[in-house]
This record gives C-alpha cells, structure tokens and sequence, in this order.
C-alpha cells in the first residue's frame, strides 16, 4: 500500500558531499523509496555536476520530445493562491506555480534533465581564477512583456533585491549569497557577482528557480516591494491575462519571446487547489491536466489507470513548528525542550499518511547526503522518538524549573491554510501540549500568502509550516531557518556561535570536517531547540499522459523552483 511507503536510504559516498554543495539534490547511490504501486519509476535524484562548464550559448530549449507541437492551453492544479505576489519574498509553491512562467532567470537548471546549470538570460558565463568574480554574457534584444528592452541594469536590480533586501521586504534566500558583496553592471550587456571568498554553491544559487529577473525601474516604481503587486513584466514565455485570486491565474503566449519556437502552449491556466484530496480529485476527473501535490489515494487510483501518471519527488523543505522566541515562555529553552521531548513526532507523521507523504527526519533533512548516517542514531533518541515515560517525566520537570509547573495559557497558534500536514498536526501538537505539559493555545487559520508576512512581523507564538530552500545542505536551510539575520528565521531566533558554525560549513568542503562541524551545530541546536523540525514533504505530481515536454523534470529533487513550462506540450 502506498499509505506504507517511508523514505528509505542508505549513506551516499563521501565523494559526493562536495557535488552538494552545489545542488539541490546528492549524486552517487541514490536514495530509492520502497516500490510503489505507481507506472513510473522511482526517480533517482541527479547532480548539477561541480565543475558547470562555463558554455558559449547553448542554444535554444526546445522539447525533449522531437514530434512537439504547438497549441493547446495546459490546466495547471495544484497550490495556487498566494496574496505575497513578491516572488524575491517567497518559497512557495503557490507562487511557482502561476507565476513562473512569466519570468526567466540568470542561468538555469536544465528542465529536461535536471542535471546542468545551463544559459537563460546569460548566454554565456566566465569565472576567474580565483573563483571570487563570475561574469555573465546579458542575452540581447529581450524585452520586457511591457516592451522594454532588458539591460544589465535590470539583472544587477533584481539580484540587489535578493541580496541586498530594502528594510521591510523579506529575502528567504539571501544567505546563499552571504560572499557577494556586489553585483555590477560593467557594461550594459555584463554583469559581475563580485564575492569576498569562493563558494562552490555560487552558480547552483544564482540559478535558483525563485531569483526571477524584473525590470529596474518596476521596482523603482513599486518601492521595491512587489508583495501586493498582482501582476508586474517579466520576460517569461507568458504573459499575465487574468487573475481571480484563490481560484484561477490564466496566462497567455508570449508571442515575442525570445526563444522563438517557444513556448509550444498557447497558454496556463493555474488553478487553485489545496494540497492532497482536493488536488487529487481535480486530477482524477481530469478538471486538469497536471496536479501537483496529490494524495495517497489518488496515486493508488491512478496505478490501475493506463493513463494518468504519477511520480514522487524530493524536494528539500524543512517541515516543523516555530516558536517565537521574542513571546513569553517560549524565550525560554527549558520550555522549549519539553515541548521537544512532549510531542510525539512520529505519530504526527502517521497523522498524515492518508492525505499527504512527509519524510521524517531531524536536524539533517532527509535529502542531505549526510542524513542516513545521522538519522541512524537520531530517530531512536529523545525529542526524536515516541515519548517515553522518562522522556515526559523530564519535559515536566523543565517546565517547573522555568516557571511553568502550572502551564500556560493564551497561546497563539498560527496555521497556514491549505496545507494538510500543517492545518492536522496543528490541532494534534495543540492536544499533546495541552494535556502533556498544560500549554493552552488557540489555533488561527490564515491564508498561505499572507502566512508569510504574519511571521514576519512576529504575530504569533506558535506556527508549524514547511518552507522550499535552493541547497540540500546544512549551509543553506540552517542559514535559513537559524542564523541571526536568515531568510527563514521568524522564530527570532540569534545565537553567534551557530551563525560562526553555519558559516564555516558554506566554506568547507571537505567531507569529514564538514561532518564534524555540523555535530557541533547539532549540539547547539539540540540544547537551545529554535524550532521543532520533523522532516520533509515528499511531493507526489500526476498527469495526464497526453501532458508532454516535460522529461525527467518531474522526477527530480526541487524541481518545482522553477515552472516556466515553456517546453511542455500537449499531444491530443
């Protein structure tokens, strides 16, 4: 039975740690998932290889497929309504999704393959010897769905808006890209990312699927915040026809892109469904063509169907709960241990299984290279595993040292709507908490985009979420849901010591010293607990088999960054 499936892996060799630091997924022995009743085959997760050549223009994207044609409008379902429209501001799959395929990027991830940064924007790309300056060729005579002509002013903006965000307006990522110190237009068709000290992720960061190119002046225009901008130009192969938020974002051809046998759609239609059930059964009564994030009963139902597909991916999204360490008691690492130790995370996962997959997993995710080794020992310690008697009896004893005995009330639990893991384990963490350590709370929904902001700005106590990072590595989700200044870091959590470790890992790569330095951090994580992290969602898409154009795309690792679908096609 699918609703059985648990991620399984083995560890992955050494030698592949140094090809993470560049991507979002590991090389060598893939991890391979017990079988499942689906008609495609497991996927295994690919490398963007460590040494990227630096390429002359590799040519136009075209199909993988070589009797594409053109026509047809794609109905796109899935997680569709964000009211954050800011795509700099977000790591969701609710702006990917409808959005995407209006915007490029610097370089890319090959969507066919997914094993090679590879041209967009930049034709071509240079490093120097010492690895601290990377020069991009701007591609000429592309313009803006407004009809400006994009310049490298345009680039040098958009990536000082991922960079270097004005006070208000949130980076998630701007930690990948803690070397640059700036990004200059030398001349009106290159630009440079000029970096402190080589990081070997560089290129992989650049090229993530969220780092769209806007023009300069939309941002001069908006004050550099697009969060409520419904729709603003991009280059994509799309362009914005209509907007009816929470149900559907259509998007037309771009007629004058330049890549000019594409995109083979004539258009998008991106609906607006919750993940697990409602997706599937969008997918199942063919409401769409392509479904994104659909439930273990669907999958079962499509395995005995010839034609409708199915696949899991990987992504790499830290799932768990934050807690706001600027709220009372949660400032308190004693009251956040017991919560640690209370919560049985493991039945919170089988909560789940019916309606969507999570791999669990620890302070290492699951997608880590690292993560079989250290899972080995983990799943079966304190915080980890079930409660035991003697794992309360200490969670209790916590809370009297703090202040505690007697409980808390009036607590603020936030959850983001939409998202079956987070909307179920919300109310079972509210009654685990509740009759396990006396910890009261009221649960409020809000809807996914504005989740964002709310957290932001501290406006709860309690909140349990997952969020998409670019690294399968400690360098990029640590960074983000940790250090002082990170992306992702609204428990408002600071800790010096683990913001020198978070760097010194971007740094190293060397497998076993980057082993050691992350269980000094895993040290400093287990004794200060800034959030509680339980694993990651593993996605499953289904399609129907007429949905064309896609390749190995959909069997990857984040795949889901980008969405452009400009080389998708549809055979009927």
């Amino acid at each position: 039975m699918v609703r059985d499936w648990i991620f399984t892996s083995k560890l992955w060799g050494l030698g592949c740690l140094v090809a993470l630091l560049l991507v979002a997924a590991a090389c060598g022995d893939d991890p391979t998932p017990t079988p499942l009743p689906t008609k495609t085959p497991v996927p295994t997760i690919t490398a963007v290889p460590t040494s990227t050549p630096e390429p002359k223009d590799a040519g136009f994207l075209m199909a993988p497929e070589s009797n594409a044609k053109h026509g047809g409008t794609l109905k796109w379902g899935g997680i569709a309504n964000s009211t954050l429209y800011d795509i700099h501001q977000t790591g969701s799959i609710a702006n990917m999704g409808p959005q995407a395929p209006m915007f490029d990027l610097l370089v890319q991830v090959n969507p066919v393959t997914w094993d090679a940064i590879i041209p967009d924007l930049a034709t071509a790309w240079t490093v120097s010897d010492d690895s601290r300056v990377y020069t991009f060729d701007i591609r000429q005579g592309v313009k803006f769905h407004d009809g400006a002509n994009l310049t490298a002013a345009d680039v040098v903006a958009s990536f000082n808006h991922i960079i270097f965000p004005p006070e208000g307006v949130l980076s998630p990522r701007k930690n990948l890209f803690a070397t640059v110190t700036e990004v200059v237009a030398t001349d009106n068709s290159t630009v440079e990312f000029r970096l402190s000290e080589p990081r070997g992720f560089i290129l992989r960061a650049i090229a993530g699927g969220f780092n769209i190119i806007v023009r300069e002046q939309t941002l001069v225009d908006n004050e550099f915040n697009l969060a409520r901008v419904e729709t603003y130009p991009g280059t994509g192969p799309f362009i914005h026809e209509s907007l009816e938020p929470g149900v559907v974002r259509k998007l037309g051809k771009n007629t004058k892109y330049w890549n000019p046998d594409l995109p083979y759609l004539d258009g998008i239609e991106a609906y607006h469904f919750n993940l697990g059930a409602p997706t599937g059964a969008a997918c199942l009564a063919n409401q769409v063509d392509f479904c994104f994030g659909i439930d273990p009963i669907t999958v079962e139902k499509a395995a005995g169907m010839s034609d409708l597909e199915t696949s899991p991916i990987f992504p790499t999204v830290p799932l768990g709960m934050w807690i706001n360490h600027d709220k009372k008691p949660f400032d308190d690492a004693r009251v956040r241990r017991a919560m640690d130790l209370a919560l049985d995370k493991p039945a919170l996962i089988k909560a789940v299984e019916d309606v969507f997959y999570t791999t669990p997993g620890g302070w290492v995710l699951p997608t880590d290279p690292l993560f079989p080794d250290y899972w080995a020992e983990a799943k079966d310690q304190p915080g980890w595993r079930t409660p035991t008697e003697a794992d309360l009896a200490e969670a209790t004893r916590l809370m009297e040292e703090a202040g505690y005995g007697d409980g808390v009330t009036g607590v603020d639990f936030l959850v983001r709507s939409g998202f079956p893991f987070s909307e179920i384990t919300t109310e079972l963490i509210q009654d685990q908490l509740k009759r396990r350590l006396g910890i009261e709370s009221k649960i409020r929904p809000i809807a996914s985009g504005e989740w964002y902001g709310e957290a932001e700005s501290g406006r709860y106590d309690l909140s349990v979420t997952g969020f998409g990072v670019t690294l399968a590595h400690v360098a990029d989700y640590w960074a983000a849901s940790f250090k002082t200044d990170g992306g992702y870091n609204h428990n408002n959590y600071s800790n010096p010591a683990l913001d020198a470790i978070i760097d010194r890992t971007s740094a190293e790569s060397d497998p076993v010293k980057l082993r050691a330095i992350i269980d000094e951090g895993i040290a400093i994580l287990e004794k200060d607990v800034p959030m509680l992290y339980e694993g990651s969602f593993t996605v499953f898409d289904g399609w129907w088999s007429y949905v064309k154009g896609h390749g190995t795309a959909t069997k990857g690792g984040n795949y889901w960054e980008g969405m452009r679908n400009e080389i998708w096609w549809l055979d009927r």
